[in-house]
C-alpha cells in the first residue's frame, strides 16, 4: 500500500518545466554574422590574400557596418591596386566612422587619403539616355540614366555608352591628380536605318512613282525608304516605265531615272549553248541569255561561266535602238604548270656544309689502350672533338643520285698520365720521377668518297640519305707537358718534330641523313647528322719513335733529372666521328 501511494503521488505531482531559451534578435544575428565575416577577412589579410579579405569585409559591411570592417575594405582595395575605389573607401571610413577609429587608424586614413589624392582624380560621367549601358575602361558601371562621379587613377580613361538603335558613344578624358574631368555622353544619336531616294522621269511626260507596288506620287519624287532592296517603276495614261531594282543603304542617297517604254532601248544577249550567267551593268539578268528594255546610254554586258574566259563588252544605245549579240565563251585549258612538272628532279646537283665532329670510343692512344705499360699509376682519357668542312657534286635520277664527296677535318683530345711511383718497380725507368704528364693529341686530314644519295622529294621540304666509301688521310701531332709532383716542380715540354712524321691512310666510310628546306626552286638549306669513320692501324705510321737524346726535367737553377721517353702510339683502331651539320644544297 505504501508503494501504491507513492506511485500515485508521483504521477500526480507536476514537473517543473524548463524556461525556453531567449529568442535571438535580428540585430544580434546580424552582429554575429558580421563578426564572423570580419574575422575571416582579418585572417585572409594576415595571409596577404587581399582578394579574399575584400570579399569577407564587404560581406560584413552589408550585414552590419563597423569601423573595423570599413577600414578593412579600404586596405584590401589599396593593396589590390584599385586606388580610385580605395580613395572612396577611406573617405567613407573618415566620414562615417572617424570617432570610432583608434588614433593609429585615424592617422593611417589621413595618410592614405593624402597619398591617393596625388595618384587619383575624379571623373564625372553624364549619360541620360534611358536603358544605355555605361562602361568605364571596358568595365560596366551601370545603366543610364546615370550621373556618376568616379574616383580613378591619374591618366586617360575611356567611357563607352551603348544602346540598341543608337550610335555607340565613345569618349575619353585625361584625369589629373586630385582634379576633375567631365565626359558628357548626351544625347545619343539614333542609328540611321533608312536611305534617301530621289526619282526623276526621263522625258517631258511626268510619271506616277510606283515603289514596291505602292503609288507614292508623281515625278519628281523624293523620300526615305528602309534599307534593303526595292522595286521602282512608273506609269502614266500613255506610257509605262521599265521596272528597276535598287538597293538602299542606311544613310545613303540613291538617284533613280525612270525610262518610259516609248523612249527605251532594247538589249538582247544570249550564249551559243544556252549556258553562262548574263550581267547588265553589274546586275544578274539570267542564265544563258537576256532580252529586255534598258535606258538609252552606255551599258556593260558581262557573261561568266566556270571554266570559261569572261566575256565583257560596253555598248552605247540611243532611244528605241536595239542591240543583239550571240556570245561564244572560250574554255580555259587546265593548267599543267605545276612546279614538279616544270622542274623534274633530275640533273646536276651539289652542296657544302660545316659539321661538328665528336669521337666515339676513344682515339686508341697508349693512354687509352695500355696505360699500365707506361708504368703509370693511372690515366685520364677522353674522346676527340673537332669540326669539318665538306662539299659534294653529283647527278641524280629521281630518286637516286651518285656523287663525289671531298672533306677536310681537324680534331684534338687531351689526356693525362699520373706517375706516383707507389708500388713501382725501381728497375723500371718509366715510373720515376713522380710526375704528371699531360698529352695533347691533334689530327688534321681529308676524306674523299663515292656516295649514293636517295631523296624523298617535296615541293618545299626534302628528306635525303647518303652513304658511301672512300679513302681517308690523317696527319697526327702530339705534345707532352711533364711536371714533377714531389715539390721540385721540374718541367719538360716535348713535341716530336723534324723528321718524325706520323700519318696514316685508311679506307673510309661516310653516312649522312638530312632535311632540305628549299628557299628557291634550286637552292635549299640543309641540316642533319653525319658519320665519318676510318682505321688508324691499316696503312702508314701511327707511332712516334723515341727521341734521339734523353729528355731532362728541370728549370733554371735546378739540377736536371732524366725522364724516360718511349715511343708513343698516337692513334689505333677504328676512328668513328658523329656530329650535326648545317649547309646548303643546289640542284633540281
Amino acid at each position: 500500500m505504501l508503494f501504491l501511494a507513492l506511485a500515485i503521488a508521483t504521477a500526480t505531482t507536476p514537473l517543473h518545466a524548463q524556461a525556453p531559451p531567449a529568442p535571438v534578435t535580428p540585430a544580434a544575428a546580424a552582429a554575429a554574422a558580421a563578426a564572423t565575416e570580419t574575422a575571416a577577412g582579418d585572417k585572409a589579410a594576415k595571409a596577404k590574400d587581399w582578394a579574399g579579405a575584400l570579399g569577407h569585409y564587404q560581406t560584413a559591411q552589408q550585414v552590419g557596418p563597423t569601423a573595423h570592417g570599413q577600414l578593412g575594405v579600404a586596405d584590401a582595395l589599396y593593396q589590390l591596386g584599385r586606388l580610385g575605389e580605395a580613395f572612396d573607401a577611406y573617405t567613407e571610413a573618415q566620414r562615417t566612422f572617424l570617432a570610432k577609429l583608434p588614433g593609429a587608424d585615424k592617422t593611417l586614413v589621413t595618410t592614405r587619403l593624402k597619398e591617393l589624392a596625388s595618384k587619383t582624380g575624379a571623373l564625372s560621367i553624364h549619360a541620360e539616355e534611358p536603358g544605355s549601358d555605361v562602361a568605364l575602361d571596358g568595365k560596366s558601371i551601370g545603366t543610364s540614366p546615370i550621373a556618376a562621379l568616379v574616383r580613378v587613377v591619374v591618366g586617360t580613361h575611356e567611357v563607352r555608352v551603348t544602346r540598341a538603335g543608337f550610335v555607340p558613344y565613345i569618349g575619353a578624358a585625361d584625369v589629373q591628380a586630385d582634379g576633375k574631368a567631365v565626359i558628357d555622353a548626351n544625347p545619343l544619336v539614333p542609328q540611321t536605318t533608312r536611305g534617301h531616294v530621289v526619282v526623276h522621269a526621263l522625258g517631258s511626260e511626268p510619271l506616277r512613282v510606283i515603289i514596291d507596288g505602292l503609288d507614292l506620287g508623281a515625278t519628281p519624287w523624293e523620300g526615305d525608304l528602309p534599307s534593303g532592296s526595292h522595286e521602282i517603276t512608273g506609269r502614266s495614261s500613255s506610257a509605262t516605265a521599265l521596272a528597276q531594282t535598287i538597293t538602299v543603304n542606311a544613310g545613303a542617297n540613291v538617284a533613280v531615272d525612270l525610262v518610259s517604254s516609248a523612249t527605251a532601248a532594247h538589249l538582247q544577249v544570249r550564249t551559243d549553248d544556252g549556258k553562262g550567267l548574263v550581267y547588265v551593268d553589274g546586275v544578274a539578268k539570267g542564265e544563258g541569255g537576256f532580252a529586255g528594255d534598258v535606258a538609252p546610254g552606255s551599258h556593260v554586258v558581262v557573261v561568266e561561266r566556270d571554266g570559261y574566259a569572261r566575256f565583257e563588252k560596253t555598248v552605247s544605245l540611243g532611244e528605241r535602238e536595239t542591240w543583239a549579240e550571240t556570245v561564244a565563251l572560250k574554255a580555259i585549258q587546265a593548267a599543267v604548270s605545276t612546279e614538279a612538272a616544270q622542274r623534274p628532279f633530275e640533273g646536276l646537283y651539289g652542296g657544302f656544309g660545316l659539321a661538328g665532329l665528336f669521337g666515339l670510343g676513344g682515339e686508341g692512344t697508349n693512354l687509352d689502350t695500355s696505360c699500365g705499360n707506361l708504368d703509370a699509376s693511372g690515366c685520364d682519357t677522353g674522346n676527340a672533338a673537332g669540326g669539318g668542312i665538306y662539299g659534294y657534286v653529283g647527278w641524280t635520277w629521281d630518286p637516286v643520285g651518285f656523287e663525289l664527296m671531298l672533306a677536310g677535318s681537324a680534331d684534338t683530345v687531351s689526356e693525362t698520365a699520373h706517375f706516383t711511383t707507389t708500388g713501382a718497380n725501381s728497375s723500371s725507368p718509366l715510373a720515376f720521377p713522380p710526375r704528371d704528364e699531360k698529352f695533347t693529341f691533334a689530327r688534321v686530314g681529308g676524306l674523299t668518297a663515292i656516295r649514293v644519295r636517295a631523296t624523298l622529294d617535296g615541293r618545299i621540304v626534302r628528306a635525303t640519305v647518303a652513304g658511301g666509301v672512300g679513302l681517308s688521310y690523317k696527319q697526327l701531332l702530339m705534345k707532352r707537358d711533364s711536371m714533377t709532383t714531389d715539390g721540385t716542380n721540374r718541367v719538360d715540354v716535348y713535341s716530336p718534330t723534324g723528321d718524325t712524321s706520323v700519318s696514316y691512310l685508311s679506307p673510309a666510310i661516310t653516312l649522312e641523313g638530312s632535311v632540305q628546306i628549299r628557299v628557291t626552286p634550286t637552292v635549299a638549306f640543309t641540316a642533319g647528322l653525319l658519320m665519318w669513320a676510318d682505321n688508324a692501324s691499316i696503312w702508314g705510321s701511327n707511332t712516334t719513335p723515341p727521341p734521339s737524346a734523353p729528355r731532362l726535367l728541370g728549370a733554371a737553377g735546378q739540377t736536371p733529372v732524366p725522364i724516360a721517353t718511349p715511343a708513343y702510339q698516337l692513334a689505333s683502331g677504328a676512328q668513328v666521328f658523329l656530329g650535326p651539320f648545317l649547309g646548303m644544297a643546289f640542284g633540281p
